[in-house]
């Protein structure tokens, strides 16, 4: 397309809609911050398997990145990948990850071609549910918006093909689940330090919990913060009944089980109140290997220990293999020293609710700093 008399802003195929927010292409961001990004994450699985596509842009850095894999053997295969995101900003497709939109919030299509992992799939992810919008993450240090997120979490069933070193697998209605995250995020695009004079609390995250789950004939989700001594420090939740009756949540107690002596899930319990003060009870058990986050490029996880979003040259490509399966080993990609490892923390589980209906979820379960409820270091 013939681009405009400065030569730097051309059109895309997107702005023929008329959805623009800002007085540019819609591909450009109405803020200049070079952390802004919008992007996917989708898990789909099924007892004793895993995998994994996501994809993101970084409209202010001119860069698309994308990480694709599964877990096969006790091993975390992944491959990251990296481009320029112009002029190609409407063609979701980093290297051997792509991901096309075929009804919108309905069915998407993710594909891992041939790579060095060993892993490729092609499959189809329909929505089993409408999407839940969350509450934004918003927070401040030092005067300066570090985060401003806006994310819906979207339950699914996947189906399509799956192969490991040749072999072919079958993806016959996994479950699966999906978000869609925009906005400002400190830990992606550029490290820009935070400083000032003022004293600062600091982030008193200590544990996060994220877990989108289907059960019998209703689905939901929840997310929650706790800091070091379990008191909440934000909750979001909704379930929906399979007549479509949306009941929003207020709060969740959790029994959750590990490995004696590590931070390894292997199961537990939580209990939902809803608005109208009513309780849904629900047990888990991991019935997979878990994913390490870093595997996917997050907290310094490329090789490069620069966050996602960092520009890593017109096309750049790198995978690695590490293992998941043994709980007293802290998972991380072998470039990764051990001391920065963060471990596992996407775990597949098969799932029971109310009245003894079952399902899967997956549970997003991360320990930032000691979290003294559970004696967990």
């Amino acid at each position: 397309m013939v681009g405009p008399p400065d030569g730097e802003l051309g059109l895309s195929a997107v702005d023929d809609y008329p959805f623009h927010q800002a007085p540019a292409p819609l591909p450009v961001p109405a803020t200049s911050d070079p952390r802004f990004n919008d992007g996917y994450y989708f898990g789909f699985f099924a007892p004793g398997r895993f995998a994994y596509l996501g994809l993101r842009l970084y409209a202010n850095m001119n860069v698309m990145d994308g990480y694709a894999g599964a877990i096969a053997g006790g091993e975390q295969r992944t491959v990251r990948a990296s481009r320029a995101l112009r002029p190609s900003v409407d063609v979701l497709e980093v290297g051997p990850v792509s991901m096309e939109i075929l009804e919108p919030m309905r069915r998407q299509r993710l594909r891992l071609a041939e790579n060095a992992t060993g892993v490729t799939f092609d499959v189809e992810v329909t929505a089993s549910s409408p999407a839940f919008f969350e509450a934004p993450d918003i927070h401040h240090r030092q005067g300066r918006l570090i985060n401003h997120v806006l994310r819906y979490t979207q339950l699914s069933r996947v189906s399509g093909v799956m192969a490991v070193d040749g072999e072919e697998i079958a993806v016959d209605a996994w479950y699966g689940d999906r978000d869609h995250s925009w906005g400002i995020r400190h830990s992606m695009g550029p490290a820009i330090p935070v400083k000032g004079v003022e004293r600062s609390a600091g982030d008193p995250r200590a544990m996060r919990i994220w877990i989108p789950f289907e059960v019998g004939d209703h689905r939901g989700m929840f997310a929650m913060h706790e800091d070091a001594d379990g008191r909440v420090l934000d909750f979001d939740g909704r379930l929906l009944t399979a007549d479509g009756t949306e009941i929003p949540l207020t709060g969740a107690r959790h029994a959750f089980r590990y490995v004696p002596g590590t931070r390894r899930l292997t199961g537990g319990s939580f209990t939902l109140t809803d608005v109208a003060g009513g309780e849904h009870a629900y047990a888990f058990e991991v019935v997979a290997d878990p994913a390490c986050a870093q595997g996917f490029g997050y907290v310094r996880g490329w090789q490069d220990g620069l966050p996602p979003g960092s520009w890593r040259g017109a096309e750049h490509v790198e995978a690695d293999r590490f293992r998941v399966d043994d709980p007293a080993v802290v998972a991380g990609p072998a470039h990764v020293p051990v001391e920065r490892r963060l471990g596992v923390c996407e775990y597949p589980s098969a799932i029971e609710g109310p009245g003894g209906q079952r399902g899967m979820a997956q549970i997003e379960h991360m320990i930032y700093r000691p979290y003294r409820p559970y004696g967990l270091s």
